[in-house]
């Protein structure tokens, strides 16, 4: 099978409906509430180590279940997309996750927390590679790149709330009456998406037989994946990228921020903001310029990744944090290039077969998601080893942030090796 052939498709197999704004609209915002929950724990951690009185490693382990159940939920998840659609499994999943925040609100000890933010894990595992999928179906090929970078940006409003808003919520009232509160809104977006949003376009459903392939069997799909060796070196190098990236972003900040540096939650709140508002930008930057000018998903991620790694090398520095201008910009540069990893998606769309994109989507996902729990949860194990007076101190997170440093750099040169679209091929979109 010609895998490169089979992704041009004709631009309009059907006529664009406008009802496909509504399914960005709804796709975002069910991404909203997944970037929420995952980076969620950074503004709130000294807060839970101190209701369930628990140690960095603990709090590292609790901050990696919602990585690994989201992790271990791409697996079928692939298949499912493909053969049931999004629309269902989508709305079911964000209603497991709903289930999650409140048990996680009520939790008083280790067990339950983990139990609440597993199912969380879960429940968001769903909601961006259905919103890929959907975008196959409801636009154009060609708009790819940039819708992934759309809805990343717009989703990445959930990591904003999860920073200074959060922070001005919880102090009013409480990190558990927040997280009901944002429980609530998830459970009835769960509804209002089932009962809004179809798998494809009318016109596309009645005229599936003539713009749609059957689809290949399951085992040939899987077999096609795994023997591929850009698929692997894609996997491994999203690993660590966003591993560290979402490690950092979603946990260990916070606490470096408050606790080796002294800020507020709001301070602190306020400076993740701006390392999330460069990741609003950084989204819809990337998928245009990989679209519009250097139309190569590939190179604009060996760009990002490549910024990226400066940044962080930047956070290991005393330098950094001797003005709090340069800490701020170091942090939204960071943002603003760790987000164009999102091209990896676009990458493993240009190499593998339109009818198997569900399971390329979350074949690269499953390494993405581990890449944050296992990142995050060694984070916290190193912390614990280095720190000699019970809490880390600047120090210890500048070393650990060396050792990102150095992780990043070699995800970029394996990343390099991987193969992108043939000069022809992007000529002829």
């Amino acid at each position: 099978m010609n895998s490169m052939n089979s992704i041009q498709n004709p631009d309009n197999v059907w006529t664009p409906s406008p009802r496909r704004w509504l399914v960005l609209t709804l796709c975002s915002l069910l991404f909203t509430l997944s970037q929420f929950f995952r980076v969620s724990n950074a503004i709130i951690a000294p807060r839970l180590q101190l209701d369930l009185s628990i140690s960095s490693e603990s709090l590292g382990v609790l901050g990696a279940v919602f990585f690994y159940s989201f992790a271990l939920t791409q697996i079928p998840l692939g298949l499912l997309l493909d053969r049931i659609g999004a629309r269902l499994i989508m709305s079911v999943l964000s209603m497991i996750g709903a289930i999650g925040a409140f048990l996680f609100a009520t939790a008083h000890d280790m067990p339950t927390a983990v139990l609440g933010r597993t199912l969380l894990g879960i429940g968001m595992a769903g909601n961006f590679m259905g919103s890929l999928k959907l975008f196959t179906n409801w636009f154009s090929p060609r708009k790819f790149a940039t819708l992934s970078g759309v809805i990343l940006g717009l989703g990445s409003i959930g990591n904003m709330v999860a920073a200074t808003p959060l922070a001005v919520m919880v102090n009013a009232f409480g990190w558990r009456w927040s997280f009901i509160c944002i429980g609530i809104i998830t459970f009835l977006l769960a509804v209002v998406f089932f009962f809004s949003i179809k798998d494809q376009p009318e016109n596309m459903q009645q005229e599936g037989s003539k713009t749609r392939t059957s689809p290949s069997p399951a085992m040939h799909h899987i077999r096609l994946l795994i023997t591929s060796h850009n698929y692997w070196v894609i996997c491994f190098s999203t690993f660590l990228r966003y591993g560290i990236f979402v490690a950092i972003q979603g946990l260990w900040a916070g606490p470096y921020l408050i606790k080796g540096l002294g800020f507020s939650p709001v301070k602190a709140g306020n400076f993740l903001l701006l390392l999330n508002i460069g990741y609003i930008i950084g989204s819809p930057l990337s998928g245009w310029l990989s679209d519009r000018v250097i139309r190569s998903p590939k190179r604009g991620v060996l760009i990002g990744v490549a910024i990226m790694a400066w940044s962080i090398y930047a956070l290991s520095k005393d330098w950094c944090i001797s003005n709090p201008w340069i800490l701020g910009g170091v942090l939204f540069t960071l943002g603003t290039f760790s987000a164009f990893g999102i091209l990896m998606y676009a990458h493993i769309k240009e190499l593998m077969p339109p009818d198997m994109s569900g399971m390329a989507f979350t074949g690269i996902n499953l390494f993405t998601m581990l890449g944050g729990a296992v990142v995050m949860q060694v984070m916290g194990v190193i912390l614990d080893h280095l720190s000699t007076a019970g809490e880390a101190a600047i120090r210890e997170y500048h070393l650990v942030f060396f050792y990102a440093f150095l992780g990043t750099v070699f995800a970029l040169v394996i990343y390099f090796f991987t193969k992108g679209r043939s000069r022809q091929d992007r000529s002829s979109t």
